[in-house]
């Protein structure tokens, strides 16, 4: 099953995007904070998304048709991006200017 995904070095590439999802879910229950869930969580979803893709494309079994799976990884990658810029501007706009002094 490992091959579908193109081989062990893609599924271990596919572990940066799991292990990011994993740490903001468990830093949203520690903090008490939306924030991250709400623009960062869907880039680290999306980012896993691309992987599998550029994974499936490599592996023997599983192939979209070239333009599909082209298309789909760009707007993977396009949204992840967006979605990962947006978070960070809207976490440095929200914050604190009297705390950030200190």
């Amino acid at each position: 099953m490992i091959e579908w995904f193109g081989g062990g070095e893609n599924v271990l590439s596919m572990l940066i995007p799991l292990v990011g999802i994993c740490v903001i879910v468990v830093a949203e229950r520690v903090t008490g904070t939306n924030r991250a869930k709400r623009y960062v969580l869907p880039a680290f979803v999306l980012w896993f998304g691309l992987r599998a893709v550029i994974g499936l494309e490599q592996g023997p079994i599983v192939s979209l048709p070239p333009p599909i799976g082209l298309l789909l990884a760009v707007s993977l990658l396009v949204g992840f991006l967006s979605l990962l810029l947006y978070g960070f501007y809207v976490l440095w706009a929200g914050r604190d200017p009297i705390a950030s002094r200190a």
